[in-house]
């Protein structure tokens, strides 16, 4: 008798009912479900507890999609494999279930259908079913030079694993395997292992050796190669993409990048990326992704990725690479920039230190020298670049000052890793490096440039957008665009370092550009430069509750657009709650928080769960669709009280309060119309009147559900208030979901006092936000208490001005 028929005999025996209902609280406690015998928490035979025992589940219809809802009770990443037939061994005791029917979207295996759940004695534990999630770092293929072609291993208590392979293996999970680590799609391979053997622990049952490790061979992502140049360390870039070799457009591409490729290609590191066909023009696709590494990755499949480039490009714009191809190739890393860092020389394949023995400033100067940064400013040891340990190459370095590279020193040279050692640093006078700073992203903020040590600003005396392209450019952050910060900071304080500058536009770097000299300025910081860039991001959820939920849109190229739902699934919708800090996904809807206008940024989004940002997913290019708004995406997240995160800055901006703190109108007639004050740090306070108008007041009026805005007071239109001001100088759009989405500051100003309180006057209560509809009568009377309201303060407010 087959196993299927037989477990249809076992099942109208005992007469199981199928009822899918969902469990009570308890069964959400990972504790409800555990994974044993697998060699981690997160891989062996599922055992449920229930009714103070624990049992198994037999394998009947087990798959992938009930195995990923195990893995996400218990917070361990995505579904590798689901195996049926006691992989992990036979279990004891009863078993508790079967027939498990997920549909993978669960939260717990509780909320899945399946056959009732008891204890079950007298069944068969041949069947068990087992899981093996990815844990919670992603898994890897070895070797790591082909990151996407080789044995798996994932990563548990420190200890990389490999994954023992049992008959229940197939095409669909080295499928799951190729999506997770963006390596496109799965390829067959031969049974016979030609990757070797892996070590160390075994994900699987005690018995299975290193003799049934699995390898998958994925199509590949970002694999690369240099064709048609002197060696295969230089020529034309191409990357491996879904079988088909692809050149790789220029725009964007830089040094950090071509890095990345020389080192995944052990070819040292980049000596240069020609522009131009200095190795032909290339045929066939061409991949407009962006790629923003920051050149210690070990491969570009470490590499942020972007949408694709609006730009078009031909193979006339095809990337071009120069890797050293040689020993004692150096490089300074883990510094603020490649002119500053710890000492690393390249020999056998592999980076290794330099020992502190011996070095001073004639080879720290060499080192400059060498790397085309200026001179030294400073010898040091690199604690302060780099934690101790790893392969050492050299020690005792004595370099007379003369020599053309650091190999012609007089050393001496190791070969093997020296415990506890202590490398050496530089510091050269070319470091020099610029960031935007306080605006929530790399690509929007106050302009800093770090110089002699110290980070300092820029004056806008002179300044127009031809300086910032350059700015936007060197970042990697697109154009400048004409609009001002999104969000509001204090002054810097520090050195003002530039002033009068006066770029052409083709400038590489803003240092290049015509300027006063350094430091030589008649600025104060309330002129310090602030940039938005094109390349500029921001995620918001608006129309909802709170900030945990509404329609999905994205700020781009100084636009706020939406994200069609089309293909957007949960997994991908799970990125914008992570993103958001907003826990996990409660649900998506297109319809609940009604259709937005204007641009359509994303479609085609198609995420992994590395991911920490919305547009680092797969999606066609920036504004192309096929969408309407109809389509629009809608989230609801699990958190409903996380305040908005403070852009990160070197020098502190004054901070808003958080997201979701109480407000109210107080001293009119209503709740619907008087001064403002907000509750923060316990304690009721108002809002200064400086640049406060009917923007401000649209989302005083939405916050408090009392209909449109009519008008936006200041002064003393209501009785004056006392105690703290707590905001100045709000900026709202008009568009805000809450107040404290608006760009402000925290009151600190001597030119705010309570004669300047601001003050909103609402239309009316939004009376289809209450749970139950009032009747004709209740509206009315509403109504008709709010109007005499509003005519009585406006005819007050038109005799003061008369007055006055």
């Amino acid at each position: 008798m087959s196993e299927d028929r037989r477990h249809e005999n076992l099942q109208q025996a005992h007469n199981d009912p199928a009822p899918g209902t969902p469990g009570n609280s308890q069964a959400r406690r990972s504790g409800n479900v555990r994974l044993v015998n697998g060699g981690s928490p997160c891989a062996g035979r599922l055992e449920i507890f229930h009714r103070g025992r624990w049992g198994t589940v037999y394998g009947y219809n087990w798959d992938l999609k009930d195995a990923a809802v195990v893995c996400r009770e218990l917070g361990c990443g995505s579904a590798l494999s689901a195996p049926r037939g006691a992989h992990f061994g036979e279990g004891s005791g009863s078993v508790v279930t079967d027939n498990v029917r997920c549909s993978g979207t669960e939260f717990t295996l509780r909320e899945c259908t399946s056959n009732s759940w008891s204890h079950r004695t007298g069944w068969s534990h041949a069947n068990d079913a087992g899981v093996i999630c990815s844990g919670n770092v992603r898994p890897r293929l070895v070797p790591e030079s082909m990151p996407c072609a080789g044995r798996l291993e994932i990563h548990w208590d420190g200890t990389w694993r490999t994954v023992c392979k049992d008959g229940s293996w197939s095409r669909e999970n080295e499928e799951v395997v190729c999506k997770l680590l963006d390596c496109g799609s799965a390829v067959t391979i031969p049974l016979t292992s030609h990757i070797g053997a892996g070590s160390g622990p075994v994900i699987g049952p005690p018995d299975c050796g290193h003799q049934r490790d699995v390898e998958v061979i994925c199509s590949g992502r970002r694999t690369p190669r240099l064709v048609d140049g002197e060696s295969q360390c230089s020529g034309r870039l191409e990357v491996l993409h879904a079988g088909n070799w692809e050149t790789v457009c220029d725009l964007h591409w830089d040094l950090n990048n071509a890095n990345v490729v020389c080192a995944q290609l052990n070819c040292g590191v980049a000596l240069s990326i020609p522009t131009g066909i200095r190795f032909g023009n290339g045929t066939g696709p061409i991949r407009r992704n962006r790629l923003e590494c920051k050149g210690s990755e070990k491969s570009l499949l470490d590499c942020p990725l972007s949408p694709v480039s609006q730009y078009e490009c031909t193979h006339r714009d095809d990337v071009s690479v120069i890797c050293s191809n040689e020993t004692w190739t150096l490089r300074l890393t883990h510094g603020g920039s490649r002119c500053d860092g710890r000492g690393e020389i390249y020999q056998d394949g592999n980076w290794g230190q330099l020992l502190d023995k011996g070095w001073d400033l004639n080879n720290a100067n060499l080192v400059c020298r060498q790397l085309g940064c200026g001179v030294a400013i400073a010898a040091y040891n690199s604690l302060k670049s780099g934690k101790r340990g790893g392969t050492v190459w050299a020690n005792n370095i004595r370099c007379k000052g003369n020599e053309s590279h650091l190999r012609n020193c007089g050393s001496v040279r190791l070969d093997s890793p020296v415990p506890d050692s202590i490398g050496v640093g530089v510091l050269c006078s070319d470091h020099i490096q610029i960031r935007l700073s306080g605006g929530g992203t790399r690509c929007a903020g106050r302009l800093e440039i770090y110089y002699n040590g110290t980070w300092g600003s820029v004056c806008d005396d002179s300044w127009d957008l031809t300086d910032a392209d350059v700015v936007c450019r060197q970042l990697g952050c697109g154009r400048a665009l004409n609009k001002t910060l999104p969000a509001s900071c204090e002054p810097n304080s520090g050195p003002i370092w530039l002033d009068e500058v006066d770029c052409s536009g083709k400038e590489a770097f803003l240092w290049k550009c015509p300027s006063a000299s350094w430091n030589n300025h008649d600025c104060h910081h309330k002129e310090d430069v602030t940039i938005v860039c094109s390349e500029h991001k921001e995620l918001r959820l608006v129309n909802g509750k709170h900030r945990c939920e509404g329609r999905v849109e994205v700020f781009y190229n100084g636009t706020w657009g939406t994200v069609c739902s089309e293909n957007l699934d949960d997994h991908d919708a799970q990125v914008i709650c992570k993103q958001l800090e907003c826990g996990h996904l409660v649900s998506q809807d297109i319809k609940y928080f009604e259709q937005g206008s204007g641009q359509i940024w994303l479609d085609e989004v198609e995420c992994n769960f590395q991911e920490t940002a919305l547009w680092q997913c797969q999606s066609e290019p920036w504004g192309q669709h096929d969408c309407s708004h109809l389509e629009d995406t809608g989230v609801i997240c699990s958190e409903i009280n996380k305040g908005n995160k403070q852009p990160d800055s070197s020098n502190d901006c004054n901070q808003r309060p958080e997201a979701g703190f109480d407000l109210r109108l107080v001293g009119g007639n209503s709740n619907c119309i008087g001064t403002v004050e907000i509750l923060y740090n316990n304690t009721w306070g108002t809002v200064c009147d400086d640049s406060w108008d009917l923007a401000d007041a649209r989302v005083v009026c939405r916050q408090l559900a009392c209909g449109p805005a009519l008008l936006a007071s200041g002064g003393t239109t209501f009785a004056q208030a006392d105690g703290v001001i707590w905001l100045d100088e709000v900026k709202c759009t008009g568009s805000e979901s809450f107040l404290s989405d608006c760009p402000s500051l925290l009151s600190a100003q001597p030119d705010c006092d309570h004669k300047e309180d601001a003050g909103v006057i609402c239309s009316e209560p939004d009376l289809s936000s209450t749970p139950t509809p009032a009747t004709s009568t209740e509206q009315g009377d509403k109504t008709s208490s709010i109007l005499p309201a509003v005519c009585i303060t406006l005819a007050a407010l038109i005799l003061c001005e008369l007055i006055a």
